[in-house]
């Protein structure tokens, strides 16, 4: 026998998704190609399609609730996670104070990120492209100094970007590379 239902949540039409909370599990998952009126009563009594994504209770480790961000972060198992995607927010925040009354134990705390987990991917974009301008820079400097660059091979890559940049001239890359 299945567990009857506690509550769930369809945060919008026009995404399709089902947000259920069993007894002992978590279901999520696209609602397309199910009749909605069959679906929601079976519901009621704890039964889905087999389709639909569903995580036990004791498989689950933490629930992550970013303010800014419209998911909440389910990790379970060893290293799996799920985001939970909804656009209204009431009903993301019903859907965490469900499982917060379903997992008494976890404790819950507010962390803001660090700095560096923020800018990680700012960072490394910057890191590359200041190596991409000094490469071409270098390059640029020695073609106006009277060096000749030819690319080797059928496939030059990131090497011929550079070199097709060099031949604007350093004042035209110190200038792309600032604006």
């Amino acid at each position: 026998m299945l567990n009857p239902m506690r509550t769930y949540w369809l945060p919008s039409s026009d995404t399709g998704r089902l947000i259920a909370l069993s007894e002992h599990r978590l279901i999520y998952g696209l609602i397309k190609g199910h009749d909605k009126n069959h679906l929601l009563s079976n519901a009621k009594k704890g039964i889905f399609p087999e389709d639909i994504f569903s995580i036990p209770y004791s498989y689950i480790r933490s629930i992550e609730n970013p303010e800014e961000k419209t998911y909440i972060r389910i990790n379970y198992g060893q290293d799996s996670s799920e985001e939970i995607k909804t656009e209204n927010e009431k009903v993301k925040d019903e859907v965490f104070d469900s499982l917060k009354t379903h997992f008494p134990t976890f404790t819950y705390s507010e962390q803001t990120p660090s700095i560096y987990r923020h800018g990680k991917p700012q960072f490394f974009a910057i890191l590359i492209l200041t190596g991409l301008f000094l490469w071409t820079l270098y390059l640029a400097i020695n073609i106006e100094q009277g060096y000749e660059y030819e690319p080797q091979g059928s496939r030059v890559g990131i090497a011929g970007l550079a070199l097709g940049m060099a031949q604007f001239g350093t004042t035209k890359i110190v200038m792309g590379y600032l604006f």
